[in-house]
């Protein structure tokens, strides 16, 4: 055999002999365990802070205002906030008490009168015709008297209405009419801010609607970033109503009361929506995980620390961890080890080297 071909020959087998090597050599790997739990990932939306009982009130009669209270003016419940000219009303009540006086009277009348009559007609000294006629006066009488105590009645009430006083602790946002005015009944008075009891408001996209329900807690802040104001609020209700537009729906949480802290109605604040896994989930490091082409996979290290590959479908994730599922044969449990160093050329069957973390 000539020189050139043994050295030629030479070459492939070294080259044969190193590729051999490094397919077959034991590769160095860092593995962490796989863990099977829910899963609680967020995400982070806008919410607006609102009053839970804010109100506008309204005028319960017609008339003149005498006195509505100042923008700004903190309140108790029961108040005054609102106060009209009554002397329209106490008129009228004076009106319809001298009614019932006169129907009272004119009960009497008739009551005695009735008597009379009956006692006439069993001696056939009066006809039934008059005995019926002064009957039905009689009944007219107690009726008259029957409306007119109804009638004092809605005064007493318009009376109570001229009157409008806070139903719960709160500020004055808002004055739409001043004093001196004639308004009319339903007329928009005041607002009045619920500035004890603060809810915040959130539209949520509705393919989350599933994670949504009564009780769970939203963190909530705002303010400066470096030194941001934080809290907890409370889901109070959700609504499944869809906006068309936006794909979304409302959610109403409640914020505790707070002293420390100042929050302000109408203050736009971020919420994290925390979205947990209804049972548990194969969690593994991010990675792990090996893209390529044909698919994402994982190297499962056995006890013999040989390397697996396992192809899986990836899920939902939150910081470091993320769910996978394998969508072929081989069983992936939680505890079993994963490479998450050293892996992107590792084959099966290849031999490891496992490695602890640093």
């Amino acid at each position: 055999m000539n020189t050139p071909f043994r050295k030629l020959t030479a070459r492939f087998c070294a080259l044969f002999s190193l590729i051999a090597f490094n397919a077959f050599a034991v590769v160095p790997v860092t593995v962490e365990t796989v863990t099977q739990a829910p899963l609680t990932s967020e995400i982070e939306v806008s919410g607006t802070l609102y009053g839970k009982d804010d109100v506008t009130l309204t005028a319960g009669v017609s008339g003149r205002l005498l006195y509505v209270v100042e923008p700004g003016t903190l309140v108790k419940s029961g108040d005054t906030l609102v106060r009209m000219d009554t002397l329209p009303l106490e008129l009228e009540k004076a009106r319809q008490q001298e009614m019932l006086n006169r129907a009272k009277i004119n009960l009497r009348l008739y009551q005695q009168e009735l008597a009379r009559l009956q006692k006439l007609a069993k001696a056939s000294s009066a006809a039934a015709s008059q005995v019926d006629d002064m009957q039905n006066k009689h009944d007219l009488a107690l009726s008259d008297i029957a409306l007119a105590k109804v009638e004092l009645k809605v005064i007493d009430d318009q009376l109570s209405r001229a009157t409008v006083r806070a139903p719960f602790d709160g500020v004055i946002s808002e004055r739409f009419k001043r004093a001196g005015r004639e308004i009319n009944r339903a007329d928009e008075l005041v607002t009045l801010l619920d500035i004890n009891n603060l809810e915040v408001r959130l539209y949520v996209p509705v393919k989350y609607l599933k994670f949504l329900h009564k009780g769970i807690e939203l963190p909530i802040q705002a303010g400066d970033l470096s030194a941001p104001d934080m809290t907890t609020a409370t889901v109070t209700a959700v609504i499944p109503s869809t906006d068309p537009r936006s794909q979304t729906v409302e959610v109403r949480a409640l914020l505790p009361n707070d002293a420390e802290q100042t929050w302000a109605i109408g203050q736009l604040v971020d919420v994290a929506v925390p979205l947990k896994s209804k049972g548990d989930v194969l969690l593994v490091n991010r990675d792990a995980l090996i893209l390529r082409k044909k698919g994402t996979h994982i190297v499962k290290i056995d006890n013999d620390n040989k390397a697996l590959q396992i192809p899986v479908k990836v899920g939902n994730g939150k910081d470091k961890l993320v769910e996978v599922t394998p969508t072929s044969n081989i069983t992936l449990n939680a505890g079993d080890k994963v490479a998450v160093r050293g892996a992107e050329q590792l084959q099966t069957g290849q031999e490891v080297e496992v490695q602890v973390k640093q």
